[in-house]
């Protein structure tokens, strides 16, 4: 049992293998990263469809439409790790590191980002990434390392995990995560483990991806499995020990295409129907080996978001290329197939490949030949061996051996001569040349006279008349001295002779029949009427540069497109199939168009970036096809204002502008990703009816436009003969003075216009007696004044008289307060003398029996104190005091609460201007001590020392 095992492996194996030379490489498009924000690493890819591409990247949610890229960054300005696009809601759900949330587009169709992570409560934010974001039956799930949270309507229910989480998707309507211990399945809020995933634990889960009626799961190292109906078994590809030396990443599924990204060596792609195993890395078109994630787009091509950058392999087309720069082995030029090899001509040489080619991990397997190193022009097989036209002269080559014909330098093309198969005319640098095989071995024989172009692209009409493209002067006919190798006549021929234009011709040779081809059509040669006429026997719209005869079918080569004119079943009508020229990197190098017809299913076409592979088997298979958007449009007045902008929901928009920014610049364009838009474009604003002409731009303004409803109309012609079309609606509001409302107002004036007409006449009547009766009252106005003005004389005398008594009082109340100043003065005088007195009388009292008397005289000197601190006149003077200077002693003490009896007493008596010696009885103080009472008082008032404290006082009662 093990031994058969071990056979059917390797006949798998051998199968694989046999099927790595059936195709070449297929198309990879570069994006990188300086395109959308410098964000290096994207962890996941979703297409929502044929149009509109989204990435979780480092710098946030990045979108892409084929023409640009824009960035969406998240609230915290943190990666982006998972998104999910929900169609029903027409959401694009996000996680990211430590938060999650949604985009949607507003009417105008900018995104807006809405963080759900903050409607957690505290104690469920976690600083985690978010690594994958699933909706099943309306339910969200949001995948961390360890727990997934649940979203159901608001409610958020948080769910751990039994081990950390690797990988985790959605297949079959349930949530699988991959963890080190195994697969398990969320079922309600609980895991249970995969039914037979034995073989599983203990692997590093990559990826787990729906395919067939099961899964597909990916490990880093140990390959695929397929798990189904409670059972789990390997799943050989026969790329498994590249899987296992390089550690896969990363992997996606579509049909029968596996598409397997490595952390070492790019990408494996693995077709289960036809058992081809295709690799991609930095040798043929990837931008970096470490593949992160994977995703299919609805056209079935591949997207890449690496570790640096993000590629786009065309898988779609029927094109593939055998080589990309810089392992480039130069721009192509010629190829042949020859004695079972194919010869391939470049810029910088020959080279050589078996056929089919053989392609390894890396590239494909192609060989130099150091003799003929250097610039080639054309190959072709002549009698059995390969003619090779080279910058350094004209080489044979036999399969063995290589063989120089001398005498010649730079060779342009050979072609046949018209009867004698022995001889061939070479185009050189120098002329046109004769050579002749003698003795098996080929021989200048003459050069032509009399012309001196250059031979790239020349064929006989007759034996004595040949054609030679000129790519300035027009198609010249030579007619030829057979005898004597001379020119005998020649004449161009140009527009003025049927031609109409001679950009971009060339001649070419079918059954003795010549094709003339330019810019301007397909002609043929009427020797009758010695001009170009339209040819009427291949259709207008075939490619038409170079043909070719195949075996049976006549091929047609132009810098749009190969066609291939064919026969229908009973051979009386022809029909055409064209594959259009439409990708970035097939360029021809111009003027040096060619191909190479293999059979009947492969064609090779040389071009500047090498050499591409037609599959003509692959267009039944494909519909290509770019579409056509209005991208943005903008207000340009005052200043650009966004009025729109196209998103992935495709919601129709009819927006109302304000008259004031009626300038508008519509910018459209192609969803073309990886084609080239070779296309020309026409407009129309409707309600106008006449189309523009076509051009190449992809912007359109229009100015001053009237108020009204607009329809923009735009229609791509592509040089396949395809039409895509969009349309734009818009309304111009009009003017506030055009607007409903003015006009309305301009009725309300005219009606009162009118009513003023027709009520001028009883308002002059009106106006007449309202002179008289405001004469009148005139007269008695100023009768009125002349009263006033008494009046307020009366009044100001009352006043003036009012103000005499109130000072008189003033002056009474001063003179009142200034004699009890006075009485208080000389009371405390008094009892000054009087304590002196007794304080002389106690100090002669120094016997026992005086003892009594000195209490007795103790007691009347605190009497006399108490009086003098506590006296009646001086309640009085305060009073007046406060009456005569506007409360000054209730202000004082409002403002300086902190202020003593004598300290408020000190700045009264300052007031009123009275010296130290006047203040020291009134306060029973020295003189000295009324000055240590001013200093004290300074400090508490808080004064400097320049600042004077009477004018400071002076302040308090304004």
């Amino acid at each position: 049992m093990f031994k058969i095992r071990i056979l059917y492996t390797l006949c798998l194996l051998m199968l694989f293998t046999a099927n790595l030379f059936a195709e070449w490489n297929n198309y990879v498009t570069n994006y990188k990263k300086e395109l959308f924000g410098k964000g290096s690493q994207t962890w996941q890819i979703n297409a929502f469809n044929e149009n509109w591409v989204y990435f979780a990247n480092k710098n946030g949610l990045l979108q892409y439409e084929g023409s640009s890229w824009k960035l969406y960054p998240l609230h915290n300005e943190a990666d982006v790790r998972s998104l999910h696009i929900s169609t029903k809601l027409k959401r694009i759900y996000v996680g990211g590191e430590g938060e999650f949330g949604y985009f949607h587009a507003d009417a105008s169709g900018k995104l807006l980002y809405v963080n759900l992570s903050d409607s957690l409560p505290a104690q469920s934010k976690f600083n985690v990434g978010y690594w994958g974001v699933f909706e099943v039956d309306n339910i969200f799930y949001f995948v961390s390392d360890n727990f997934i949270v649940k979203q159901l309507g608001d409610e958020f229910t948080l769910i751990p995990s039994v081990h950390k989480i690797d990988r985790s998707n959605v297949v079959n309507g349930s949530l699988y995560i991959g963890t080190y211990k195994g697969v398990f399945v969320l079922v309600g809020n609980s895991f249970f483990p995969l039914s037979g995933g034995e073989p599983l634990e203990g692997k590093h889960i990559r990826s787990i991806e729906p395919y067939q009626s099961g899964m597909l799961i990916a490990t880093a190292v140990d390959g695929l499995f397929y798990a189904e109906n409670g059972k789990v078994t390997p799943l050989i590809t026969g790329a498994e020990q590249f899987m296992r030396e390089n550690e896969v990443f990363t992997m996606a599924v579509s049909g029968d295409y596996i598409a397997i990204g490595t952390v070492r060596r790019g990408l494996v792609l693995v077709n289960r129907r036809s058992r081809l195993i295709k690799y991609f890395n930095e040798r043929n078109g990837l931008q970096n080996n470490t593949v992160l994630s994977i995703s299919f787009d609805k056209r079935n091509n591949l997207w890449l978001g690496l570790d640096n950058g993000i590629d786009y392999i065309s898988l779609d087309t029927p094109f593939t290329n055998l080589y990309t720069y810089p392992y480039s082995s130069g721009a192509g030029y010629a190829s042949v197939l020859f004695q079972g090899k194919l010869y391939l001509g470049t810029n910088s040489g020959v080279y050589h490949t078996s056929w089919p080619v053989r392609f390894t991990e890396t590239s494909a397997a192609i060989d130099f030949i150091p003799q003929l190193s250097g610039q080639v022009w054309d190959m072709r097989i002549i009698d059995g061996k390969l003619f090779c036209m080279h910058d350094k002269g004209l080489f044979i080559l036999d399969g063995k051996s290589i063989e120089q014909v001398s005498g010649l330098r730079g060779v342009w093309s050979c072609v046949p001569h018209y009867t004698d198969p022995d001889k061939l005319w070479v185009g050189t640098y120098e002329g046109l040349y004769l050579i002749q095989r003698m003795q098996g071995k080929w021989q200048v024989l003459k050069e032509l006279q009399g012309v001196s172009d250059w031979f790239k692209n020349f064929e006989f009409e007759s034996p004595e008349v040949l054609w030679v493209r000129n790519t300035n002067e027009g198609a010249l006919r030579v007619v030829l001295d057979t005898v004597n190798y001379k020119v005998k006549s020649s004449r161009f021929y140009t527009s003025r002779d049927g031609l109409k234009s001679i950009r971009n011709l060339f001649i070419s040779k079918l059954e003795n029949k010549l094709y003339f081809s330019s810019d301007s059509g397909l002609f043929e040669y009427d020797k009758a009427a010695d001009r170009m006429i339209p040819n009427r026997t291949i259709p207008v719209a075939f490619p038409h540069s170079v043909l070719k005869k195949g075996r049976t079918d006549l091929y047609g080569l132009s810098r749009n497109g190969l066609g291939i004119l064919k026969k229908n079943r009973t051979g009386d009508k022809m029909f055409s199939v064209i594959y259009p020229f439409n990708h970035k990197q097939l360029d021809f190098i111009k003027y040096y168009e060619n191909f190479e017809i293999i059979g009947d299913s492969v064609v090779i076409i040389p071009n500047e970036h090498g050499f591409s592979l037609l599959d003509l088997a692959f267009k039944e298979k494909v519909e290509t096809g770019n579409e056509l958007f209005i991208k943005s449009v903008y207000s340009t007045y005052p200043k650009d204002s966004l009025l729109f902008n196209a998103n992935f929901t495709g919601n129709s928009y009819v927006p109302e502008i304000p008259y004031s920014q009626n300038s508008l610049r519509f910018e459209y364009t192609m969803h073309a990703f990886d084609l080239e838009k070779v296309v020309r474009y026409r407009f129309m604003l409707s309600p106008a009816t006449e189309w523009s002409e076509y051009t190449t731009s992809e912007v359109k303004e229009y100015s001053g436009l009237k108020e009204g409803s607009y329809t923009f109309r735009v229609e791509a012609l592509m040089n396949d003969g395809k039409v895509s079309s969009a349309t734009f609606s818009f309304v111009i509001l009009p003017p506030w003075y055009r607007s409903m409302w003015a006009y309305f107002v301009y009725f309300l004036l005219l009606m009162a216009f009118l009513y003023f007409l027709y009520q001028w006449d009883e308002w002059r009547i009106k106006r007449k007696k309202q002179q008289e009766v405001a004469i009148k009252e005139k007269e008695m106005w100023l009768k009125e004044q002349d009263f006033i003005k008494a009046a307020a004389r009366q009044e100001n005398e009352i006043i003036s008289l009012k103000n005499e008594r109130l000072e008189y009082e003033l002056r009474h109340k001063s003179q009142e307060m200034a004699n009890l100043m006075m009485n208080f003065v000389r009371k405390n005088e008094i009892l000054m003398d009087i304590k002196s007195e007794l304080y002389k009388i106690m100090a002669e009292l120094k016997s026992d029996s005086d003892v009594r008397a000195k209490r007795m005289l103790v007691t009347l000197n605190n009497s006399i104190d108490t009086n003098m601190q506590s006296d009646d006149l001086l309640k009085r003077f305060e009073e007046q005091f406060d009456l005569v200077h506007n409360n000054f002693m209730a202000k004082l003490s409002e403002k300086h609460p902190d202020l003593s009896v004598n300290e408020r007493k000190m700045c009264a008596f300052l007031k009123m201007n009275l010296s130290s010696k006047e203040i020291a009885p009134l306060l029973n103080l020295s003189v000295r001590g009324v000055e240590t009472l001013r200093y004290r008082l300074r400090k508490k008032i808080g004064l400097e020392r320049e600042e004077n404290l009477l004018e400071y006082l002076n302040t308090i009662d304004i």
